[in-house]
């Protein structure tokens, strides 16, 4: 049987004798008629083998034709080689040339190389590919896409504005925007026109008394931010504690500064039902729906004291001698009662005694040699609050024997 091509020649041979004699108009029709019946058949040469043992039943479709032939090539590329298919370098097979093709029906596909103007925005993209998906001949072109882009494929017509022939990819571009919502900040691309529809796509759900930084029929706008916040709300049963209350009872008979508790008292409680008000999940506010139960507390019952020792310019004194005694865990009372012994709270006070040579001076009482070894300075023994901090801790850590009063 001659071969496709061959046939092919010989009736371009044979038109080209007839083209010009109006009388062969028929003879050309019929010519073409066999020429076409041909190439439908899809007949190709196959070996004597092929034809008698062969169980592999191939569909191939290549340069805009299906051609079903049977083989005993054992590979793509061997079966392609058979049927006289030349390719390119730039040319694309699926499968791959080096697959294994089984006995039986197997489809084989040749995507031929061709002009492709890849349109993106107002830059232009000039290729050659056999990629047929709009997406893989962007990226060929070295073209970053996303997900949400689109693509538009159109057949030039206008060569001279395009500059070009053949195919044109026009790109879409999904517009970018930022959402902040649930703890996270995403950068998102869509191809829709509002907030709204454009949250839908990304599967961003709202709730029914969530919030958005902005209309969900506002326009989207390349680069636009926005932020969603959540707002929910909760019923909530709760048990709190209520203090008890301190009753402060005066005792003139004790003290200043003493205390006694007469009664402890207890704490009450009581279990209510809320409605707790959430923004990302952060509390905003709490509304009481029911009180469900609630025990009252017992007052806690303290007796003060308000007796005061000492009179005159000690009292002066008694802040100071309060805070120091504290500092060093010691009784203030103690220390007041001394010092009304020993200077009636005088400051300036130098006793007309004389021991070993030394007049006792201040608020204690100190001879000045004691005063230096306890911490003083000639220049400060007349100082009352420094003969009060300096009492205080000689008292709290060596008593009150160095002191005839007590």
């Amino acid at each position: 049987m001659r071969n496709a091509n061959d046939s092919l020649t010989a009736a371009l041979d044979l038109l080209k004798r007839l083209k010009t004699q109006p009388r062969n108009l028929v003879a050309i029709g019929i010519l073409i008629t066999i020429v076409s019946f041909g190439f439908s058949s899809g007949r190709l040469p196959v070996s004597p083998a092929a034809n008698a043992d062969s169980q592999r039943m191939v569909s191939l479709y290549v340069d805009g034709q299906k051609r079903l032939f049977a083989t005993d090539g054992t590979s793509v590329g061997d079966i392609l080689s058979r049927a006289g298919v030349k390719l390119t370098a730039t040319d694309l097979v699926e499968p791959g040339l080096k697959t294994a093709v089984p006995k039986g029906q197997f489809n084989i596909n040749v995507y031929r190389a061709r002009p492709v103007l890849v349109g993106d925005g107002a830059r232009t993209y000039h290729l050659s590919s056999a990629y047929q998906s709009p997406r893989l001949l962007a990226k060929a072109a070295g073209i970053t896409v996303y997900p949400e882009d689109t693509y538009r494929t159109e057949v030039i017509t206008n060569v001279v504005e395009n500059g070009a022939i053949g195919e044109k990819i026009n790109i879409t571009r999904a517009k970018p925007f930022v959402v902040t919502v649930d703890g996270h900040t995403r950068t998102l691309r869509t191809q829709a026109k509002t907030i709204g529809d454009a949250l839908k796509s990304a599967n961003i759900a709202l709730g029914l008394k969530d919030t958005v930084s902005q209309p969900l029929a506002a326009p989207v706008l390349p680069g636009a931010s926005l932020s969603i916040t959540r707002v929910t709300e909760a019923l909530a049963t709760l048990t709190e504690t209520i203090p008890r209350p301190v009753k402060v009872i005066q005792d003139p008979a004790m003290l200043k500064g003493q205390t006694n508790v007469k009664t402890e008292g207890a704490d009450g409680q009581k279990t209510i039902t809320y409605r707790i008000h959430y923004q990302n999940g952060i509390e905003t506010g709490r509304e009481q729906i029911q009180l469900v139960s609630q025990s009252a507390p017992a007052a806690r019952v303290v007796t003060e004291g308000t007796k005061v020792l000492f009179s005159g310019s000690v009292e002066y004194w008694r802040p100071q001698v309060e805070a120091a005694a504290a500092a060093w865990n010691f009784d203030p009372n103690t220390m007041l009662r001394i010092m009304a012994c020993e200077s009636r709270g005088n400051a300036l006070s130098i006793s007309h005694f004389v021991i070993n040579g030394e007049h006792p001076t201040g608020l204690f009482q100190y001879l000045p040699s004691t005063w230096r070894s306890s911490g003083g300075t000639d220049d400060n023994i007349l100082d009352g609050a420094m003969q009060i901090q300096l009492t205080a801790k000689k008292m709290a850590t060596q008593g009150t024997k160095a002191w005839q009063c007590k």
